[in-house]
């Protein structure tokens, strides 16, 4: 073969190896950039635009600019108890999985600033809630929660080897530092649908005291069962109308256990016909060893936050949780 001939050939080999590696490389480091972004879904906040097409996808709105003036001018003046000492509360959920999530977020956001009862961190990063990053808080609140599994990544079941075991890993290290922080005198709040989450994970709820086992919407009467309790003052001793999706509570939900401090008035409204020991519990509170708990039902409808009785029923029970609105009566029944 002639010198030229051999020359070009070899040219055209180099040609086609550099091509071959450059594009080798450029595939790596996709695949490189698509493990991180898994394993970055599952282990830290969710990025906005992510959210966003979430949000979008599952129908969830933020409130109007209509909506939050009408938050702002339903919230309290004043908190009822004034802090020991300044405060801070995680606000917990992802935005996307609940219709009110964005206006529990709001409303919880205006009643801290606009009370100083605490200050509020907005995140659905699971690391939050790791030994001495949640221990940052006074207390926890679960967004109306409403995923079984909220602290595996959405692509779990697809994920393989490494990255599935340490999802599993991060979840189990979240459930048990969640636990450990209230046992140990931190307080938790649930709003709404906190008792539809972790149903597999049946120390969740021995804590907050019950799992969501139906409901019904409509318009209710609402009578308070300890007129005395500071959580309570928001009634004024009388029944409170409102129209909300309320929970009928499954096991372990047991009045030996908690202290259920509102519930339906049916003297005053028909009984669902939902449970047969015509219990329905509408919040309650309880001591989970050191800890606090404050759980109510209400907070399914976009207008509940801006209801000036709901406002200051949700932000003396957050102020109960964190210890800062004391009761001396028992906490269960």
């Amino acid at each position: 073969m002639p010198c030229c001939a051999r020359n070009i050939g070899k040219v055209g080999l180099y040609k086609e190896d550099s091509t071959m590696k450059t594009r080798n490389c450029i595939l790596l480091c996709l695949l490189v950039i698509m493990t991180f972004t898994q394993i970055g879904q599952a282990a830290g906040p969710t990025p906005p635009d992510v959210k966003a097409a979430k949000m979008k996808a599952n129908n969830v709105s933020t409130p109007t600019e209509q909506q939050i003036r009408l938050i702002e001018a339903a919230a309290p003046d004043k908190a009822p108890a004034k802090p020991a000492k300044p405060r801070k509360v995680l606000v917990w959920g992802h935005t996307w999985t609940h219709l009110p999530n964005p206006f529990a977020e709001k409303a919880l956001e205006i009643l801290a600033h606009k009370t100083g009862a605490f200050e509020t961190v907005i995140s659905d990063d699971p690391h939050l809630l790791l030994g001495g990053r949640l221990r940052q808080f006074d207390a926890l609140l679960m967004n109306n929660i409403h995923e079984r599994e909220p602290f595996l990544p959405d692509d779990f079941t697809q994920l393989k080897g490494e990255q599935k075991a340490a999802a599993k890993k991060l979840d189990k290290a979240v459930k048990q530092s969640i636990l450990k922080y209230v046992l140990s005198g931190k307080g938790i709040v649930g709003i709404h649908a906190a008792t539809a989450a972790c149903q597999n994970w049946p120390e969740y709820g021995d804590m907050m005291g019950g799992y969501y086992g139906g409901h019904i919407h409509q318009e209710v009467v609402i009578k308070p069962e300890d007129p005395k309790h500071p959580v309570n003052a928001c009634f004024e001793g009388k029944p409170f109308t409102i129209r909300d999706e309320i929970y009928i509570f499954r096991e372990p939900y047991s009045r030996k256990n908690l202290r259920v401090i509102a519930s339906l008035d049916l003297s005053r409204m028909e009984d669902p016909q939902r449970r047969p020991d015509k219990d329905y519990a509408v919040s309650w509170v309880r001591a989970y060893g050191k800890g606090r708990v404050f759980y109510t039902t209400l907070g399914h409808d976009a207008a509940t936050y801006w209801n000036p009785v709901f406002l200051q029923h949700l932000l003396a029970g957050v102020q109960f949780s964190i210890g800062d609105l004391y009761y001396a009566g028992k906490m269960d029944q």
